[in-house]
């Protein structure tokens, strides 16, 4: 119970030895995580209650450390479909930083506690070898258990030692980091992942991985760390590595719960199924796109993100590459306000008819492929529509160079909104462009900020849209927007 009155059922494990925190997990075995001792009234184990802390009011900053992380990694809220909350996860082996506060060897024994409060004698990560590929034996690590980083009242930091690009992944399953802490291992996150508010993960990695793979679990990913007060705060969000590769396996799901940075470069769905709840967002940079590959299906809940939030990207890189089903609401999750589904602004001269979806998919804004899918599902199609529309201008702009041969365009400061000028240039693109090459069940969409045959759409598909309209910033009317492949 804690100093408010706040009960969690949990398996209590030790008291942290080097810091002041109770580390806990869940009864299911759905998470791990720690409490500062101050915070916590009583525990009560094999039925016996221990007093630790009077009764009293939670303070202002407990209370908002307690609203923003939330007291489980597993609580599904309202706007989540929630398949994790029920997964059945197994016991297994637990290992806790020793040092909360101080920065250490993540590959070394002494940097670690087991789950009864000890030091490890030697290192948990266990070397593994994958398939032969290219005449080489791809080598990792893998610890077969869960991973916590307490919380501290420092900035600490948990290192994989080493040049990012030749670094092993290292595979566990749960993956819990607390405040002040900062995982820097190159990682494969099996289970559920909580990153909590004021923590930071896969800082300088080359790749992430996320998603159970073949065990076809039902994940989620619980991000709390976003910078809240801030304007647009999705748009600047930390990245958790430099590629984020997402596989489910395929029955399994990953839900994004909370606002995360994604893939400092490029963001692949290669297998399975991608929520992304209510208000919820995962991006990616500027180099590439949200690539989903197919067979995978990508859902976005009302007001849920994805894609680079750049509204100018890299050469002609698109912001969407869709080769499996992409999903704007579900029959049991309808969308029911409008869902803003805003693309990177593109050269018309740019534009193929013929684009495909790769990890650098360019030749428009968005590109569905031959064998994807959209669907809208709305409780209103009139009112609660997806809008393919630009990304505001108002968000950060990156830094290109401007060169009429490639198209590359420059912004001096990166992570700030672009001046007038630079919008006003005639050099600048002042539209996007689509290509549907796959099936379009569009019922409640709204299109605007397209130029005249800036549509790319297979004949006849137009005839079963249902409930779409056009904005005033179109270049056109409406029947001239679309052209054939």
């Amino acid at each position: 119970m804690l100093v408010d009155g706040t009960r969690l059922d949990c398996e209590v494990l030790f008291t942290h030895p080097n810091a002041p925190r109770l580390i806990l997990r869940a009864a299911d075995q759905s998470w791990v995580q720690s409490f500062p001792t101050s915070l916590i009234h009583a525990v009560a184990k094999n039925g016996k209650p221990t007093v630790l802390n009077p009764r009293r009011e939670a303070t202002a900053e407990e209370k908002a450390m307690l609203a923003a992380n939330g007291l489980t990694a597993t609580e599904a809220g309202k706007g989540q479909i929630g398949k994790y909350a029920t997964e059945k996860w197994e016991k297994k082996p637990l290992i806790v930083w020793a040092n909360p506060g101080e920065s250490g060897n993540a590959m070394e024994g002494a940097s670690w506690l087991d789950e009864t409060g000890k030091p490890l004698a030697e290192s948990p990560w266990v070397e593994t070898k994958g398939a032969e590929k290219g005449g080489k034996v791809s080598i990792g690590g893998e610890f077969d258990g869960d991973v916590l980083l307490p919380g501290a009242d420092g900035p600490y930091e948990a290192i994989q030692p080493g040049d990012r690009d030749h670094l092993n992944a290292q595979v566990l399953r749960h993956l819990t980091v607390e405040e002040n802490a900062s995982y820097r291992i190159r990682y494969t996150v099996l289970g559920n992942l909580w990153v909590k508010k004021g923590a930071l993960l896969g800082e300088g990695t080359q790749t992430g991985g996320l998603g159970s793979g073949d065990t076809d679990k039902h994940t989620v990913a619980r991000f709390a760390n976003a910078d809240m007060e801030r304007e647009n705060a999705w748009a600047f969000v930390h990245e958790i590595s430099h590629w984020i590769y997402i596989d489910t396996g395929r029955s399994g799901s990953l839900e994004i719960v909370g606002l995360c940075g994604g893939a400092g470069d490029r963001l692949t769905l290669s297998r399975g199924t991608l929520v992304v709840s209510e208000g919820s967002y995962i991006g990616n940079g500027n180099r590439g796109c949200f690539y989903t590959q197919e067979g995978t299906t990508a859902i976005l809940l009302d007001d849920a993100r994805t894609g680079c939030p750049d509204p100018m990207v890299s050469g002609v890189n698109a912001t969407y590459g869709i080769a499996g089903t992409l999903m704007f609401g579900t029959p049991e999750h309808p969308l029911t306000r409008d869902l803003d589904f805003g693309g990177a602004y593109s050269r018309l001269e740019s534009l193929d008819p013929a684009a495909k979806p790769s990890q650098r998919t360019g030749g428009a804004s968005f590109v569905l492929g031959k064998t994807g899918k959209m669907e809208v599902h709305s409780a209103d199609p009139a009112k609660a529509r997806v809008l393919f529309q630009p990304r505001s201008k108002d968000l950060p702009v990156s830094q290109y160079v401007v060169d009429r041969k490639t198209g590359l365009w420059e912004f001096t400061k990166k992570d700030e909104p672009a001046a007038k000028e630079f919008w006003d240039s005639e050099i600048t693109p002042d539209g996007i462009i689509a290509v549907f090459l796959g099936e379009t069940d569009f019922n409640g969409v709204h299109f605007d900020g397209f130029y005249e045959g800036g549509i790319v759409v297979k004949k006849g598909d137009r005839s079963d849209w249902k409930n779409v309209t056009f904005g005033e910033n179109n270049m056109a009317e409406p029947d001239k927007l679309f052209r054939e492949p």
